[in-house]
């Protein structure tokens, strides 16, 4: 089931994408701290592991999309995801009902994620990157949601 993998395949490119931003957000707090203390070293340190392992993921995944639509033209293969790509009336439903879903749970979702942010004065000094891994949390609650909904829209 194509879905299937499609789901893993995008939560895997979100957190590969997070845990790459909270190095940059690390680097980005040595480089600060260089800039503010000239006694320092060296100026900063990156993980590129995330980066290098995204880049590659990402790659793979652009170049099998481009190349099993390659007719379409690349504006299609590469930005249209593969599941609005509905063979009959019945796909078309299914996927429809699982987008009203996906962007209802914004509306819960984002107050919840946002009033979340009001912990991050207390666990500021424990875990600085926290924004960035609750605003990563909307992709994959809504990703999530579509892909739950489409599953159980397709049994029915």
């Amino acid at each position: 089931m194509s879905t299937v993998r499609n789901f893993f395949i995008l939560v895997v490119i979100f957190v590969l994408f997070g845990w790459g931003m909270v190095s940059f957000y690390n680097a980005s707090i040595d480089i600060s701290q260089f800039l503010s203390d000239d006694s320092r070293s060296y100026v900063f340190e990156l993980n590129v592991t995330p980066i290098i392992l995204l880049i590659i993921v990402g790659g793979i995944v652009t170049y099998i999309s481009y190349s099993k639509k390659q007719k379409k033209g690349w504006a299609k293969s590469l930005l249209l995801p593969e599941e609005f790509e509905e063979s009959d009336e019945r796909e078309k439903q299914i996927t429809s009902r699982a987008c009203r879903a996906a962007y209802i749970s914004m509306y819960y979702a984002f107050p919840i994620i946002i009033s979340l942010l009001l912990i991050y004065p207390f666990i500021n000094n424990t875990m600085p990157y926290y924004p960035i891994l609750l605003f990563l949390l909307l992709p994959i609650i809504q990703i999530t949601t579509y892909f739950i909904s489409w599953t159980l829209n397709y049994k029915s």
